[in-house]
């Protein structure tokens, strides 16, 4: 399943391996991936928060994995001459400088490494074009219902899902331009969020106080409440915690990058997808099983080689 999502995120970026100037880790064919074309490509994936950061500093088979896999999907695409418009590359690359801009922290992350305009608009002319190939793989198999009915039979635990239902009342870190405030405001406001936990601890009303404080104005004028989500749904530094708390349980103070969140766990229960509601995910899933099975395929014809 790691290789399935890390191909998935071909739709991101990918790395482009021209121009090795560096050590040379792997050889996939003729193309050389250099040790600074690498921690490019992992610096990306790691703040973006897409792979979790390896504290070994070594190098991360997942990342290598996905890096092998997007080259020789991309060698398969100019042997099949696919090629994308400017303009799609000139929309997704200012898409993708919008996104950078929105989140300081991991822009900055990325220029300690190298990684500039000039490299993120070359790797989504590439990323595009491994997407087209993708898409044009998909859509010439067919997946009848027979195949969807028997996947979901041995796999339906892939389609229950826990959820809660949970409140929260939010004291924003962010000020109006959705930048984290100073050291010192992000203290006043973390006092701020412990002295509404000790109320709370005191039994007053969670809603009435998230009607009166949480940032929140969506959640807060219904007294907090969030309604059901499951852990995909929301960011995983919420859902962590969130998804401990027992029945009625009130949490500690929980900080993410939108700042600091008191929740009350209201109630849990399991869901399970019925057949029907699961076909489109279920065709997705094998669908992907059968790309992932024709990479394969073209790593067994190449010369792959790690170094």
């Amino acid at each position: 399943m790691k290789r399935l999502v890390l191909i998935g995120l071909a739709a991101l970026i990918s790395v482009n391996m021209v121009g090795c100037g560096n050590d040379t880790i792997a050889k996939i064919n003729d193309v050389k991936i250099s040790k600074d074309e690498y921690n490019k490509i992992a610096s990306f994936l790691y703040a973006t928060g897409y792979v979790q950061e390896d504290k070994n500093k070594g190098i991360n088979n997942n990342i290598l994995s996905f890096i092998i896999d997007n080259e020789v999907a991309y060698q398969d695409a100019q042997r099949e001459n696919i090629k994308v418009e400017d303009k799609d590359v000139n929309e997704k690359y200012e898409d993708l400088k919008e996104t950078l801009k929105s989140n300081s922290a991991y822009k900055a992350k990325l220029d300690e490494v190298g990684v500039n305009d000039d490299f993120l608009k070359s790797q989504v002319k590439k990323d595009l074009i491994v997407s087209k190939y993708k898409e044009n793989f998909m859509k010439n198999i067919k997946i009848n219902d027979n195949e969807i009915k028997t996947y979901y039979d041995n796999h339906k635990d892939e389609f229950t899902k826990e959820e809660v239902r949970a409140s929260q009342i939010l004291i924003s870190t962010l000020d109006d331009n959705n930048n984290v405030v100073n050291q010192e405001q992000k203290e006043k406001l973390k006092d701020k969020a412990e002295d509404i936990l000790e109320k709370l601890k005191n039994n007053e009303d969670f809603a009435i106080l998230a009607k009166e404080y949480s940032d929140d104005k969506n959640s807060g004028k219904d007294g907090g409440d969030l309604g059901y989500f499951s852990k995909e749904d929301k960011n995983i530094d919420f859902t962590n915690p969130v998804f401990k708390l027992e029945k009625d349980q009130l949490s500690d103070i929980i900080e993410t990058e939108y700042g600091y969140h008191i929740v009350k766990l209201t109630d849990n229960k399991s869901v399970t997808k019925t057949l029907e509601e699961s076909k489109e995910d279920i065709k997705n899933k094998i669908l992907n099983q059968k790309y992932t099975q024709h990479i394969d395929s073209l790593y067994k014809n190449g010369k792959i080689t790690i170094t």
